[in-house]
């Protein structure tokens, strides 16, 4: 269905059915509104956006002087829209305290009144002051503030935060017209949390104190959000539906109503929303479309981070009225914490959010997006996949970048599921066993990570799917540490897998909503050497699933796999951590490989698979420098000329074309020169020159040789060998490759 653009912003007319096939396409932009470091702030936090009467969007935040948490000179500061939030005008000051370091002005709570046009604004000082300023201009100037604290707040809070998100002006019941902004307190004694409404019936010209819930045996509500229902209470009020944070560290949401526009709650208490798997944190209802009919045409919607920790920003969608919910919408896959909503006028719904690698989050963007986005259907959960990361890229002694990306894939799956770090980690050297390459060091500081939305679902496995973790890492000896080394978590019992070391040993953990195997590691790992450890969850069974662990390709530990569901979720993968910032791994990581399938020690990495990871003994590099693929080339004759590629490879030519090798030979004396064309050889292949009397039997030749650079990574060879120390005779030379494990 579509509507007027109006008929979106306001949601107060009926809907038009129009034919399926006019639905536009899905539609996705995002753009940084608010950057940290520009504009005279360090940091800024805490959005909350409007559209108001003219179409603009207002879209306000928190400006930082510095990156503290919560104090320090804080102020309000505001962006203006006149394109649907296409472009935005420059940065404006709304409130301040002048460059003071002990007061903050912040919770930023608008509200548009849709009968004057004019927009309040609701703000605290110092989280403790309450205050109201007012534009009649459409926000490019603002009333002076007036202090409303005594009608708000009773003197048995001390805390006090107004939003932050915006507010709403009621539709419809005997409160109709009565503008609502949710707020939220604490207790001078004793410090726990409660929630409120304020809200003014004479158009912002005085606010009072409405509906107040504390805490109760199962809930901590703050910080919450609300929205009017399409139907009045049985007795006339406005009806209205309340959505909080839980500050008992839940990952669910609370939920309770008003039947009388905000003035009480119905019922009192706010209950468990288990719909919501959520870290703590603030989120956003809005209402996108009303009907007045309630009818599935209707429309709420609430943005929030997904999942234990502040990550995943989605949104969820409501057609009945808060009775049900929609599965969440991923906006962003990366850290992300709070958040606001508008309907824009052309009719598509602006997302301001915090969005970085980490609080204090390096930007609040808006993310635009229309209703034919919100209901395309997901990829696929689970489209398991091969990964392999060697770490290669930085020389010992560097660090490596943090560019989105850098981390590569070398995996000849070539799915190019390629990593991003989150710091700048130290390069060292890696371990002498898998070829003495290079290795990332973490020092409980961050990790390495691919976003769900960036892996198209490859680490999402099926509740029979088989797959193969595999690590080379050195731990500190002695370490007693809980560090994650390869995870995709959620949350407890919660579809879910990772591989970690807990106490000097290795455990391997899948889990599901009803269960969580895991398996310890018989063998240490914490003795500052480095150990390859293999995680393989044995699904080839479905009736008998085994989890096992193996520590330098032996057996050490086992357990029945009892999951019987999906183990996908929409969060990360990461390496040296979890997904919510905890189990921060101290140790260096050689490389990581991943395998959708059930491995045996025969088939782990061996000591050159992170150079030759397709084990065709051609180097990977010089692969993917010629076409960009491994799939050209490979242990046969790529260009038919009757030549192995790997030969070719050996003496310089062109194994993709059908250029013969140049070697020469000729008789000095008593020696004979024989000369070839030949690169630097990796490890596992040696070129050696053999010599036949009949073509049939072969035999090394002992030689003097030397390489002398061509040039373009060419040498060439010099093999001078002593006649007389060869029996007479007609003599035929040729050049043979041997290769090492």
């Amino acid at each position: 269905m579509r509507l007027t653009p109006r008929i979106l912003a306001l949601g107060c007319a009926l809907a038009a059915a129009l034919p399926a096939d006019t639905r536009a396409a899905p539609s996705f932009t995002e753009a940084a509104i608010f950057t940290s470091g520009q504009g005279g702030y360090n940091t800024y936090r805490i959005p909350a956006i409007v559209r108001i009467n003219a179409g603009t969007l207002l879209a306000f935040c928190e400006g930082r002087k510095t990156s503290s948490a919560d104090s320090g000179d804080i102020d309000i500061v505001l962006r203006r829209s006149t394109d649907n939030g296409q472009t935005w005008g420059a940065l404006t000051l709304v409130q301040e305290e002048g460059d003071t370091a002990s007061i903050t002005i912040g919770n930023p709570a608008p509200v548009v009144d849709e009968s004057t046009g004019h927009i309040h604004l609701l703000f605290c000082r110092n989280n403790s002051r309450v205050f109201h300023t007012m534009s009649t201009d459409n926000g490019l100037t603002w009333s002076v503030r007036d202090e409303i604290t005594a009608a708000v707040k009773p003197g048995t809070w001390s805390w006090y935060a107004t939003g932050p998100v915006h507010g709403i002006q009621l539709k419809r019941g005997a409160q109709a017209g009565r503008l609502v902004v949710p707020c939220d307190h604490t207790l001078t004694t004793g410090g726990t949390f409660g929630v409120q409404s304020v809200y003014s019936d004479d158009h912002g010209a005085t606010w009072q104190l409405g509906a107040v819930a504390g805490v109760t045996a199962t809930v901590s509500p703050n910080e919450n959000t609300c929205v009017e229902m399409v139907t009045p209470a049985a007795g006339g009020g406005s009806r209205l539906h309340f959505n909080t944070r839980d500050h008992t560290g839940s990952i669910t949401r609370a939920t309770t109503g008003s039947n009388d526009g905000g003035t009480s709650y119905a019922p009192a208490d706010f209950t468990d929303a288990p719909q919501f798997t959520c870290p703590t944190v603030q989120g956003a209802l809005l209402r996108f479309r009303a009907t007045d009919q309630g009818d599935p045409a209707n429309r709420i919607l609430f943005s929030c981070p997904n999942g234990s920790s502040r990550n995943r920003i989605s949104v969820w969608s409501s057609n009945d009225e808060a009775l049900t919910w929609s599965a969440p919408k991923a906006v962003h896959e990366g850290p992300s914490a709070y958040s606001d909503m508008a309907v824009t006028g052309d009719g598509k719904v602006a997302l301001l959010y915090e969005k970085g690698t980490s609080s204090p989050y390096e930007t609040i963007s808006l993310a635009r997006f229309n209703e034919e986005w919100l209901d395309a259907p997901p990829p696929p959960a689970e489209n398991p996949g091969a990964a392999f990361w060697n770490f290669e890229e930085t020389a010992p002694g560097q660090t490596c970048s943090t560019a989105s990306g850098a981390i590569r894939d070398v995996h000849p799956a070539e799915n190019g599921l390629h990593q991003t770090a989150t710091l700048a980690f130290p390069a060292v050297a890696g371990a002498p066993a898998f070829g003495n390459g290079r290795a990332l060091a973490f020092t409980a500081n961050g990790g390495t990570r691919i976003l769900d939305s960036e892996s198209g679902n490859r680490f999402d496995f099926a509740a029979n799917q088989s797959f193969n973790l595999e690590i080379v890492c050195r731990i500190p000896a002695g370490s007693t540490q809980v560090g994650a080394l390869v995870a995709k978590d959620l949350a407890a019992l919660s579809p879910s897998w990772w591989l970690r070391v807990e106490s000097g040993k290795a455990r391997f953990l899948v889990a599901d909503t009803s269960a969580e195997p895991n398996v310890f590691s018989t063998t240490t790992i914490n003795d500052g050497q480095w150990h390859h450890i293999a995680a393989v969850r044995d699904a080839t069974n479905p009736t008998s699933k085994q989890l096992r662990l193996y520590i330098d390709g032996q057996t050490s530990g086992s357990a029945a796999d009892t999951t019987s569901s999906s183990l996908a979720n929409g969060q990360a993968l990461w390496i040296g951590r979890y997904n919510a910032g905890t189990r921060l791994l101290t140790g260096e990581v050689d490389l990581v490989r991943i395998t959708p399938a059930a491995l045996v020690p025969a088939q782990f990495v061996s000591a050159w698979s992170q150079f030759d990871a397709d084990g065709d003994k051609i180097p990977d590099d010089f692969e993917r420098a010629g076409n960009g693929s491994l799939a050209t080339l490979g242990s046969g004759d790529a260009d038919g000329d009757g030549r192995s590629d790997l030969m070719e490879f050996a003496l310089g030519t062109n194994p993709a074309a059908a250029d013969a090798p140049a070697v020469t030979s000729t008789r000095t004396g008593t020696q004979m020169r024989i000369q070839t064309p030949q690169r630097i050889l990796p490890a596992w292949l040696s070129l050696q020159l053999h010599s036949s009397h009949d073509l049939m039997i072969w035999s090394p030749v002992t030689s003097s040789m030397s390489l002398d650079p061509l040039g373009n990574g060419l040498y060439m060879r010099t093999d001078l060998v002593e006649l007389s120390n060869t029996p007479p005779g007609r003599m035929f030379y040729h050049y043979v490759l041997t290769t090492s494990p």
